[in-house]
């Protein structure tokens, strides 16, 4: 495979994985692609929920046997250690791949390297570091959160350009436009809880939820 090549099924891995925002905090966003050993795509999967089956599983099992020889993508390394679900690396190693290309080393230090040293010693050839800074930038709520152990913040103000938030009677609905409501839904739908201020709730008694259909409402 090229270097291109590789770059375009980390970048599905990405795609793929977006589709869990909002349903698998605190874990991180994880997709994976399956490639047979004729370079064809023969599985896909994501982490849906929090709980549930990672990536690579449900990549691996969409594939089946034609996973053997092959070769998977993911954006984060496998983990190796038992949580609500059993190490995904004992999966990554059972399938009979041939190779593993992982976009980012996890930083949880449960893992930390050490699903990556699994697959090594299982004789599987390890690429590390394609879209890194794309994979980074994917879970960087949840990076901060492994690695510092505080939230990731995100200040979200609306204002006109001369700096108002509002008309000065109070009577104005909305300031912003469409698509920028529409971020606004999809900030709610990735981030656990809303802070505000005392006073925009008794003005305004907003409901703060996720409008988006399927979106999960924060705390």
């Amino acid at each position: 495979m090229t270097f291109e090549q590789d770059k375009k099924y980390m970048q599905h891995c990405i795609d793929l994985a977006k589709l869990g925002e909002g349903y698998v905090s605190p874990n991180p966003l994880v997709g994976a692609v399956v490639l047979d050993k004729n370079a064809q795509v023969v599985g896909t999967g994501y982490h849906k929920k929090y709980g549930e089956a990672h990536a690579e599983v449900n990549a691996l099992n969409d594939a089946g046997e034609l996973a053997k020889g092959g070769t998977l993508y993911i954006n984060l390394e496998p983990c190796s250690h038992f949580g609500k679900t059993p190490p995904c690396v004992n999966k990554v190693i059972e399938s009979g791949i041939k190779r593993l290309v992982i976009g980012m080393v996890d930083p949880n230090p449960l893992v930390a390297g050490e699903g990556i040293r699994r697959a090594k010693e299982a004789g599987i050839e390890v690429t590390i570091g394609i879209l890194e800074k794309e994979c980074k930038k994917l879970n960087e709520i949840f990076i901060k959160h492994v690695t510092q152990k505080q939230p990731f913040i995100a200040i979200k103000t609306a204002s006109t350009i001369d700096g108002k938030i509002a008309t000065k009677t109070g009577s104005s609905k909305w300031i912003t436009s469409d698509l920028a409501r529409l971020e606004v839904q999809g900030l709610r739908k990735k981030y656990d809880a809303i802070l505000t201020g005392s006073g925009t709730v008794i003005a305004d008694n907003p409901s703060l939820t996720c409008r988006i259909p399927g979106g999960r409402n924060p705390v």
